[in-house]
């Protein structure tokens, strides 16, 4: 029988649509294959395709207020209605020298990279491919009211976003600063204004490269609050769709890989509504989802400082964190239908200040570790095509 060689362009093609876990595997096919992987396009084709459907590769990453880092997972299932069951992996960071754990007080994530916050220092981290790039900070850092986020200008140019409002600061100016990840820089971003201050918890997110989050004026009037990189400064998207309540836990996701979506549950009737929006630059929201079922966990009670998140998996039911009444952990719901629920215990932690964000595993490099390859995969090129 004839082998087939296949054109470079269709191998690309059939490898970026092919899941995180199997594509791991693959790199131990031939030299070429671990090459093509790591590429910076098949890369993005290969998160562009799964973040869309999730496939069920999303995972919680679990803090505590100690050293413990989990990352948790539902298991796929045969049927909906069999019990739900979890996959942990201990993600804790250990000190080369001397072997202790390093204290991790918030974790952010963008396209597979995790932005870990510490004492005096932060932590680009690919669990993944196992690629880091630790960066130093100044004086007058890792306030309990600073804000982080992980974005981008390009896929090559990964930014660190660290902001404090004048409201959330306990009487500390507010300040705005941006990391360069390639060169580990620092820049203070100067004439910039806060007439807004961040809801609570302090929930970021990073989509396409650009940090959102859920911003209040004083008179409490809820928005979508944006940074640009490009203009280095912040800017509103649009109203929240629902009159903003400091009582209904809320929480801000991406939907679907491209999208923005809200979530509000009324603290009395436990009911939840989750809106999307389609289009960022229309003023539009579409409600998505409504869950009204009687002996609904409330999500979380306030006052909280505990982050909540909540995705779709493939067939489209929701699943969300909540925090077990008298903070004695964290549980994951699965929404099976309008009148069905599953839960199921991620830990069994005293909760003190734990944080809490979504995780989806990638392939995506770091820039250091970008460069180092890419006269490696020019050179691999010329010599299989």
């Amino acid at each position: 029988m004839t082998s087939v060689k296949l054109p470079y362009d269709m191998e690309e093609e059939i490898l970026s649509r092919v899941p995180w876990k199997s594509l791991a595997k693959l790199r131990c096919v031939c030299k070429l294959w671990n090459s093509l992987i790591l590429e910076e396009r098949l890369n993005k084709k290969n998160l562009s395709f799964h973040m869309h459907s999730y496939s069920g590769e999303h995972r919680f990453i679990l803090t505590d207020d100690g050293p413990n880092i989990s990352a948790v997972g539902i298991e796929e299932q045969k049927n909906v209605v069999d019990p739900l069951s979890l996959t942990v992996q201990d993600f804790t960071l250990i000190k080369v020298r001397p072997y202790d754990p390093i204290n991790v007080y918030k974790i952010v994530h963008c396209d597979g990279l995790l932005l870990c916050v510490m004492d005096t220092q932060l932590l680009v981290w690919n669990p993944l491919l196992k690629e880091t790039s630790w960066i130093k900070c100044g004086s007058d850092f890792h306030e309990p009211d600073d804000a982080y986020s992980l974005g981008y200008l390009s896929h090559c140019d990964y930014r660190i976003l660290r902001f404090r409002c004048a409201s959330n600061s306990r009487n500390k100016p507010p300040r705005v600063e941006v990391c360069e990840v390639a060169s580990k820089t620092w820049k203070v971003i100067e004439n910039i204004s806060f007439d807004w201050f961040l809801s609570v918890p302090l929930s970021i997110l990073s989509l396409r490269g650009t940090p959102y989050c859920i911003g209040l004026q004083e008179d409490h009037t809820a928005f979508v609050q944006s940074y640009d990189f490009s203009k280095e400064r912040f800017q509103p998207i649009d109203e929240l769709p629902f009159s903003y309540d400091e009582l209904n836990p809320t929480a801000i996701e991406v939907y679907k890989g491209d999208r923005l979506s809200v979530l509000e549950q009324c603290h009395k009737t436990r009911k939840i509504c989750i809106w999307v929006k389609h289009w960022l630059m229309l003023t539009s929201w579409t409600k998505l989802l409504v869950v009204d079922i009687p002996e609904f966990p409330l999500l979380y009670p306030l006052p909280s400082l505990l982050s909540m998140n909540y995705y779709f998996d493939k067939n489209d039911r929701l699943v969300i964190t909540f925090n077990d009444t008298g903070m004695k952990g964290l549980s994951i719901i699965r929404v099976i239908n309008d009148k069905e629920f599953q839960v199921i215990k991620a830990n069994e932690w005293e909760i003190g200040f734990p944080f809490l964000c979504s995780y989806v595993p990638s392939f995506v490099r770091l820039p250091g570790f970008l460069k180092q390859d890419i006269s490696r995969i020019r050179w691999r090129k010329r010599r299989f095509n």
